[in-house]
């Protein structure tokens, strides 16, 4: 069964999209709930003012797509290529507690969630390295199995998150908050180091 073309001021519901092809282009107010994209190429797509609600990416190339002005809500990426997503582009503020973005064993590098409100965010065996954490609020977040090299912590609210089996989890325990928040034990004594406390047997 053919696609729907995807075009401006789309409404679908409950739709699965296999194969679409949209680089670089620009897609209009369009929206998509309970929608499905699988093996889908929107690298370098521009969505200005659409919605993904409760909607499902598996395997799709997502690099540098823009998000100007659209809602996301409860959606989740699977196996996506993401790297060098502005997240704080898109629309957060007009949506009423919006459910948590789920990212599991996706590329996210080089992305920016500077100063965003993503309490309870997964990201669970994914590739972060270079993202801009900074500011933002992420308490309750799951980033269990995350490679974290490189990334940017700073006043970044942490609370009860968990970063077991995380690594390269570069985090200044006197600029960032971190109450409750679970490491494995080689991260958590990496944490210390960065304090300047040093560890013998």
């Amino acid at each position: 069964m053919p696609n729907i073309a995807i075009v401006d001021h789309l409404d679908c519901f409950a739709e699965r999209f296999e194969g679409v092809d949209l680089h670089a282009k620009r897609i209009n107010k369009a929206e998509f709930e309970e929608c499905t994209f699988l093996s889908c190429d929107f690298s370098e797509t521009f969505f200005y003012a659409c919605r993904f609600i409760d909607c499902h990416f598996e395997n799709c190339n997502l690099s540098v797509m823009k998000l100007t002005d659209t809602k996301l809500s409860n959606t989740a990426f699977m196996s996506c290529k993401m790297n060098g997503i502005d997240w704080c582009m898109a629309n957060w503020k007009s949506l009423l507690n919006p459910a948590p973005l789920k990212f599991d064993e996706c590329i996210v590098d080089d992305s920016n969630f500077f100063g965003l409100l993503m309490e309870g965010l997964v990201m669970k065996a994914c590739r972060a390295k270079e993202v801009d954490f900074r500011s933002a609020l992420l308490s309750h977040a799951n980033f269990a199995g995350t490679d974290f090299k490189g990334a940017l912590f700073h006043q970044t609210h942490l609370e009860n998150a968990n970063f077991t089996d995380a690594i390269n989890t570069r985090i200044d325990l006197r600029t960032n908050h971190l109450k409750g928040a679970i490491f494995s034990r080689f991260e958590a004594l990496g944490l210390l180091e960065g304090v300047g406390i040093v560890l013998v047997d």
